[in-house]
């Protein structure tokens, strides 16, 4: 035996292995006839003779229960074509169920309330017991027909499942070359397409005096309109009699992809839809226009104002111009006064330096006759290190404190030159230490000296001549020294005074002539060449810089002895050297065609092309020489 239900369970106290009492055996079970008598007869003899279930002469029943006991007018009903009444119940997804209904009219508005009462109406209308007590035909095929519309009309779920592929739904778009107005030709299509929309409540496209702001409310909607339609009701294949799982997995699988291809589509065709809209709203084109025309004015405006805005500009650029002028005036008066002032406080630390160097040659650079020439080096290297980073003021004040102690001996002066040397290293200390001396110094220095009568100026005396000492002192300081060097000439002048004997005390424009004459051969090379049975080897082949003096390019005499022959005399040969001389190549850099010229007029016989060859043949000749040297 086998219940339909479980027992409860045992208590528990109960134990199974102790003693326990049978009170009643169950009787065994036997077949028995029951038949149904009453209500019950008539239902059975109904089912058997229009061969329907338990359930579905239920379901009929209480529909037509339900019909009967509703007042209804059956005036309102729609009636049926003939090719919807022969409709085949098995091919219900094919039916148009608000028509099987009688809401054709209604479709998608039609409330809970229309339903039912349409669903009541076509049963009282079609019901099987209701056409077989007037005579006519047990078929019952419509009304199955009625059944299924009303299970899925009656459900919300279904029944959007079923609106979202509604048959009847005019999906075509308008022909965008359609004359016409547009608000009657595009408002009922967005009014239908609206049905769909999630989200609610839906804009409407409106009239011709709609305001910007609902024009374009109502064009965002539509562009991101969201549509709640399935196409579940298209699907190709039916999984409901499908019992495999993996059929009914796969059949699933493609039902979804061919919704959403579907989905897909109609959105497509939804955005075609707007955009055709968009382009042929004529408030749109208004609202461009007065875009546009807002644009002008205000660009209008804009250039008046920067019309009146770049008058005061240019204004402003005047006077600011007028300003400028007269600030850059003023700048260049000051910063030319602070030059001038640079220029004498350079001038004034020159001069300091040159005559406490004097008095360093005067006084043998504060050291004993038998001093070395490192011992010389070492010394000028000090005296340097202590001139370096001080004014003029502070060079004069050590020179002076120098020259006090000239009569206290060589040790009192290098006692003071040492000292100085130390204090030299932390300046800023000593300058600390050394500012009231210093001041009371300068103090006594600025004392007015008493009217005394002007003298007239004495007569420049005659400087001595160059000693070949002094000479061989130029001509290395020359060579040691670079081009392009800071205070070149005043650096060689205080090498010469230097080394150049005891008597030695020569100025940077003495320098600068003697270096010109050496190198142009004026000098007596062969009383250099007496001193000390030496060659002369060292000769300047370096002309004074621009800087100091206008360069003269000149064949150094003294580099080459220059080749006889061809069709050049000795005189032509002078006479060349000395033009060139003349006529220096600086002076004719705009025009150097001039200057060849010029040189051959002073050279008889000769043309400027002569000229040109004669200086190339020396130049050849130099560089040849230089590098035989150099090997």
């Amino acid at each position: 035996m086998t219940l339909s239900f479980l027992l409860p369970p045992p208590p528990a106290d109960w134990d199974k292995e102790r003693e326990f009492k049978v009170l009643k055996k169950l009787t065994k079970c036997s077949d028995k006839t029951v038949e149904p008598v009453g209500h019950e007869f008539l239902a059975s003899a109904r089912r058997f003779r229009t061969q329907r279930t338990i359930e579905e002469d239920e379901e009929l029943q209480a529909a037509l229960l339900g019909a009967e006991g509703d007042d209804l007018n059956m005036d309102d009903d729609e009636p049926e074509t003939p090719a919807l009444l022969r409709s085949n119940p098995s091919e219900w997804k094919k039916q148009d169920h608000y028509a099987v209904l009688g809401l054709s009219k209604r479709r998608y508005l039609a409330s809970e309330e229309d339903i039912k009462r349409a669903y009541r109406r076509k049963v009282l209308k079609h019901h099987p017991d209701k056409k077989a007590a007037g005579g006519n035909t047990m078929d019952d095929s419509f009304f199955k027909c009625i059944q299924k519309a009303w299970e899925v009309i009656s459900d919300p779920s279904r029944r959007r499942i079923w609106d979202s592929c509604d048959p009847q739904f005019d999906d075509r778009l308008p022909n965008p070359s359609q004359k016409g107005d547009f608000f009657s030709i595009y408002g009922p299509v967005f009014e239908r397409e609206s049905r769909f929309s999630k989200i609610l409540p839906v804009p409407t496209v409106g009239d011709a005096d709609s305001t910007r702001e609902e024009v374009e409310a109502f064009y965002d909607f539509w562009y991101r309109f969201e549509s709640w339609r399935s196409f579940e009701m298209m699907d190709e294949e039916d999984t409901d009699g499908i019992e495999n799982r993996e059929e009914r997995r796969y059949l699933d699988k493609k039902n979804k992809a061919a919704r959403t291809k579907r989905k897909k589509e109609d959105n497509a065709r939804v955005i075609r839809l707007v955009e055709q809209a968009f382009k042929l709203d004529p408030r749109i084109q208004q609202f461009k226009d007065a875009e546009k025309a807002a644009k002008d004015a205000k660009k209008r405006e804009k250039e008046a104002v920067q019309k009146a805005a770049e008058e005061e500009a240019r204004r402003q650029v005047e006077e600011a111009q007028r300003e400028k002028e007269r600030q850059e005036t003023e700048e260049k008066e000051r910063a030319a006064q602070e030059k001038k002032e640079r220029e004498a406080k350079k001038n004034a630390i020159r001069k300091q330096k040159k005559d406490l160097k004097r008095f360093m040659r005067d006084n043998g650079n504060l050291l004993p006759d038998s001093a070395t020439p490192q011992e010389i080096e070492e010394q000028l290297a000090k005296l340097d290190a202590i001139v370096e980073g001080y004014e003029a003021d502070e060079i004069e004040y050590f020179r002076t404190r120098l020259e006090d102690a000239v009569s206290q001996g060589l040790d009192a002066l290098n006692e003071i030159f040492g000292a100085e040397f130390e204090a030299a290293k932390n300046l800023e200390a000593t300058r600390a230490a050394r500012a009231e001396e210093l001041a009371k110094h300068i103090a006594t220095r600025q004392v007015a000296p008493k009217a005394e009568t002007p003298k007239p100026a004495p007569a420049p005396a005659a400087r001595p001549a160059w000693s070949p000492k002094e000479i061989n002192a130029l001509i290395k300081a020359v060579k040691n020294t670079p081009s392009g060097t800071q205070q070149k000439w005043e650096k060689i002048a205080d090498y010469v005074n230097t080394h150049g004997g005891a008597n030695a005390n020569r100025s940077a424009a003495e320098c600068i002539e003697k270096s010109k004459e050496v190198s142009s051969g004026a000098a007596d090379r062969l009383a250099l060449q007496s001193q000390g049975g030496k060659k002369n080897d060292a000769v300047i082949t370096e002309q004074p810089s621009v800087k100091d003096t206008p360069a003269t390019p000149t064949t150094p005499a003294s580099t080459f002895v220059v080749p006889e022959g061809g069709d050049w005399t000795t005189d032509q040969q002078t006479a060349l050297e000395a033009a060139m001389r003349k006529f220096p190549a600086m002076t004719f850099r705009e025009n150097p065609k001039e200057r060849w010229e010029k040189i051959a007029g002073e050279i008889s016989g000769k043309s400027a092309k002569d000229v040109q060859k004669r200086v190339k043949e020396l130049a050849d000749l130099v560089q040849k020489k230089k590098k035989k040297g150099g090997k």
